[in-house]
């Protein structure tokens, strides 16, 4: 028998916000003047995989044929990887802008200073396979945090934030605390930033 959740429930659950957003059928006229979205015919089918500019895949299909939108992967040592198929990815960017004022006039002169590095965050679930405690996948994520080695992470969606080495630094990792009903279910979430620089050159 298969086993199955509901995603919505399970990020409002841990997270305290739904994650997903519902759009409305076309039959329901109220909620469709309220909410500008288009309900035009899909261009795609179902299943179908949806390329990036740099041909790296937004989605994947699932075991049993279903649609996984924005899937990552990390890997260490070129070797170690993990697939994170059930997660949601935010990204935040800062620059670094110098302000300088100007006499006898209003306002500053700014001045773009730098690009900080992206931070990713990803929260997501770790499913167990045959109602298992994913205890191989929780180790590895473990590992990864723990690990000095180059962390490199993959996914449509991330990519395009990051240069061509993909390399990131995790800062931290959580696993929150839960009630024990879908023991083989382990939420998590996790911070990671763009490494870019990988040497300074001192003259």
């Amino acid at each position: 028998m298969a086993n199955i959740f509901d995603i919505y429930e399970l990020y409002k659950q841990y997270y305290g916000v739904a994650k997903y957003h519902v759009l409305p059928s076309a039959d329901d006229k109220a909620i469709s003047q309220k909410i500008a979205y288009s309900l035009e015919k899909r261009e795609t089918e179902s299943g179908a995989i949806q390329y990036s500019s740099k041909q790296i895949s937004f989605n994947k299909t699932g075991l049993i044929g279903q649609d996984i939108w924005h899937p990552v992967q990390l890997w260490k040592s070129g070797t170690e990887f993990i697939d994170i198929d059930i997660c949601t990815i935010r990204i935040n960017g800062q620059k670094t802008i110098v302000k300088t004022a100007v006499s006898e006039r209003k306002g500053t002169v700014k001045e773009q200073f730098a690009i900080d590095d992206y931070k990713f965050t990803i929260k997501g679930f770790l499913v167990g396979k045959n109602q298992t405690i994913p205890e191989k996948e929780i180790s590895l994520l473990k590992d990864f945090y723990e690990s000095s080695d180059p962390i490199l992470l993959y996914g449509g969606y991330p990519e395009l934030f990051l240069d061509e080495s993909c390399r990131v630094v995790i800062d931290n990792l959580e696993f929150p605390d839960v009630q024990g009903k879908a023991y083989w279910i382990r939420p998590f979430n996790f911070t990671c930033e763009s490494d870019f620089i990988t040497d300074i050159i001192i003259q």
